[in-house]
């Protein structure tokens, strides 16, 4: 994989093959590989220099799958966006603008300006969603808005839900899902040809409760998913407000939910070591459901074989 600055020149470079992973002999839980539909990994980038992502991507470019640039960018130097994007691509992971940016340049009347600039940048992806505004736009809106980013090559990724309770079509209170509204919303999406749809971190953790806590939350998450296809999600947990430990129990909770090919989104790059293992069942989550070390404890049970639903305490 090129470490140099080559990457400047717009130059894209194949990514080298993975390298034998550290004590290859031992058998760990089975992972998908890119190109992959299942097990996404989504990394919120908020920022980081340049140095840094590229270092961390030499050991956990593997387990990335998109990498989206927040609106933290936006007082950075355009040249430092533009490496920092085909950085990502050398790496084989889909760099993708937030939906601030884009909500901001819809309201000025930049619409396509901003999609034009976005490609011109490198970027292959977009979130459409109108999580910053007071209130929701119309579907129809959001998806003739999307079908303009396809027609200007860019891949779509829808987002349901709000941060705030506040102008939320898909509640019904600010920890009630209105399960009706939200299918339609992520169906609205896939019907004009977005990716995943992301659902938004801040509600699940309101239905969910910060740690995964609110058990009678769990029904509604299941009933949307299971209605819309779960491979079609990415569930966001949020990489701010939340404490370490916290992040860890909802990423937990949703692999037990789901099961470790469950698509993840927001994770920072600082913590997508934890994010692989407890994909892997192999790290402690405290106040998860069998959050500790579940496909460890799989193997004791079965004499050194694991189940085939080790995340489920079996």
């Amino acid at each position: 994989m090129t470490t140099t600055d080559d990457t400047a020149a717009g130059t894209r470079r194949e990514p080298a093959p993975r390298q034998t992973r550290f004590a290859p002999f031992l058998e760990l839980a089975r992972r998908t590989e890119k190109p992959r539909r299942q097990g996404i990994t989504m990394l919120g980038d908020r920022g980081w220099p340049l140095e840094f992502i590229r270092g961390t991507l030499e050991v956990y470019g593997y387990a990335i799958d998109i990498a989206k640039v927040s609106i933290r960018h936006i007082h950075q130097p355009e040249n430092a966006v533009r490496r920092k994007v085909q950085l990502y691509k050398d790496y084989d992971i889909e760099p993708q603008i937030g939906g601030p940016i884009l909500e901001i340049a819809r309201l000025q009347g930049k619409g396509r300006q901003i999609l034009e600039y976005l490609v011109d940048l490198g970027f292959e992806s977009v979130e459409v969603a109108s999580e910053a505004m007071p209130t929701q736009r119309a579907l129809d809106e959001e998806a003739e808005y999307a079908r303009l980013c396809q027609d200007l090559g860019l891949k779509v990724h829808g987002e349901v839900g709000k941060k705030f309770p506040e102008g939320d079509q898909t509640r019904r209170s600010p920890r009630e899902i209105d399960i009706n509204e939200t299918v339609r919303q992520i169906n609205n999406f896939l019907a004009v040809g977005a990716e995943t749809v992301y659902w938004e971190g801040h509600l699940l953790r309101m239905v969910l409760g910060d740690n995964g806590e609110r058990i009678e939350g769990r029904d509604s998450i299941m009933q949307v998913a299971n209605n819309v296809g779960v491979d079609h999600i990415i569930f966001e947990v949020p990489y701010t407000y939340l404490p370490y430990a916290s992040k860890r129990a909802l990423q937990a909770l949703l692999v037990y939910m789901f099961g470790p090919t469950v698509n993840i989104g927001n994770v920072l790059i600082e913590e997508v070591a934890e994010l692989e293992e407890i994909r892997g069942g192999i790290f402690p989550a405290f106040g998860a459901p069998c959050g500790d070390h579940p496909w460890i404890a799989s193997l004791v049970r079965g004499g050194g074989m694991a189940a085939d639903e080790w995340w489920r305490g079996r």
